[in-house]
């Protein structure tokens, strides 16, 4: 059960390294259910900087917007290069528990 549930976020962590510049033009749905984009868009809001850099780059509904948001949830700032698997996977996680506090908000 352990390795499945490994397997399932290493997946779709390398989903998210290899569409993180928006080439492959794939939908959320990939790698995200339907009712995430709402929490991605509000989370996203919070995490743009001043700067060009940290800006959000993807159109919203674009598999390529949710890496940025991972990504800078790893903390990831914008300089020094892209963002690997291991910021990609802190940046999930954090935004697994926030989707987790952000669907109890909508439950109460």
């Amino acid at each position: 059960m352990l390795c499945a549930l490994t397997l399932v976020a290493g997946v779709s962590c390398l989903q998210l390294v290899q569409d993180r510049d928006g080439a492959g033009k794939r939908p959320l749905q990939d790698v995200f259910d339907a009712a995430d984009g709402e929490a991605l868009e509000a989370v996203s809001a919070t995490l743009e900087g001043k700067t060009a850099k940290q800006k959000k780059p993807h159109a919203r509904g674009s598999l390529a917007y949710a890496p940025w948001v991972c990504a800078r949830l790893g903390r990831w700032t914008g300089y020094y290069g892209k963002p690997g698997p291991v910021v990609m996977l802190k940046g999930l996680y954090q935004f697994s528990a926030i989707q987790t506090g952000y669907d109890m908000a909508g439950n109460v």
